[in-house]
């Protein structure tokens, strides 16, 4: 926005509305925290919409494809520093995963935004970047997450669940998830032309489950762990999530699957959302 317009919309001369832009719209969190914010987001975009400030950060994106979903919130908490303003603005993610790219674990990374040129400037460790932004309206718009009433839920270790995904791309690109009632388990399965592999999560995998009904749906195996289709190249809604996260999951018969976990000590919260392969008959 220009200096004029930011004025404007202020109602207080561009002197005042400047001062207080730059000392009241920074904001300094850990560099892991930012990453894992960044990387999660690249599972589905190349840009998005930060909400950043004193509520902390809230962002949500959803693949041009319709497929793939991504809700993040950041409570303050999790900042040393979240100033006394909050300001919306676009943002290139993989130019934002380059600038933090020097800093790691607790170093702490300053944000703070300039409206009159749209820009935000980053300062960690020795490094200090003034990155333009995107105007939010030139960005898809903000999907809201749907609430579902699934069928099928249960907690896994992230690792754990992972890795029966990934055993199924080792003869498919897409993945079935069937809920056993009887057996209170979960058969992950993957089905080739010629081979199939099963992977079977039992109460010791499962600490915490409620399967209401017995239920199948079919997933995109690029979507979740990584890789090419004739679509594009993915990086995996799962690959961000590190071993021993407590990773929730929802899903009912040839419906989404949503995914939860918490980061950045419990004030991170996360939400992914997966379309189902629809099968054919």
């Amino acid at each position: 926005m220009a200096a004029a317009d930011a004025e404007a919309a202020d109602g207080q001369s561009g002197k005042e509305s400047t001062t207080k832009a730059v000392e009241g719209m920074t904001v300094i969190v850990r560099a892991e925290v930012l990453q894992q914010v960044v990387d999660q987001l690249l599972t589905v975009v190349d840009e998005a919409i930060f909400r950043i400030g004193y509520d902390g950060l809230a962002v949500a994106a959803v693949d041009p494809a319709n497929v793939g979903m991504v809700e993040l919130e950041v409570e303050p908490g999790a900042f040393e520093s979240v100033g006394d303003g909050m300001f919306p603005i676009g943002l290139n993610l993989q130019k934002l995963d380059d600038y933090i790219d020097g800093a790691s674990g607790g170093d702490p990374v300053e944000l703070s935004y300039r409206p009159e040129t749209r820009s935000i400037d980053i300062e960690h460790t020795n490094v200090e970047v003034e990155m333009s932004g995107i105007d939010p309206d030139a960005i898809r718009g903000e999907p809201d997450v749907p609430d579902l009433d699934p069928s099928v839920e249960f907690t896994a270790d992230a690792g754990v669940f992972r890795d029966a995904v990934e055993n199924a791309e080792l003869v498919s690109d897409h993945v079935e998830f069937e809920a056993v009632v009887d057996d209170q388990a979960l058969v992950v399965s993957g089905l080739g032309d010629t081979d199939k592999i099963e992977t079977v999560l039992d109460s010791d995998d499962l600490p915490k489950a409620n399967f209401e009904s017995d239920a199948t749906s079919l997933y995109s195996l690029p979507y979740l762990v990584g890789g090419s289709t004739q679509g594009g190249k993915y990086k995996g809604l799962l690959k961000p999530l590190n071993r021993d996260t407590d990773l929730r999951v929802e899903f009912s018969e040839e419906m989404p699957v949503k995914m939860h976990y918490d980061f950045a000590e419990g004030f991170g919260h996360v939400t992914v959302m997966l379309a189902p392969r629809v099968q054919s008959r």
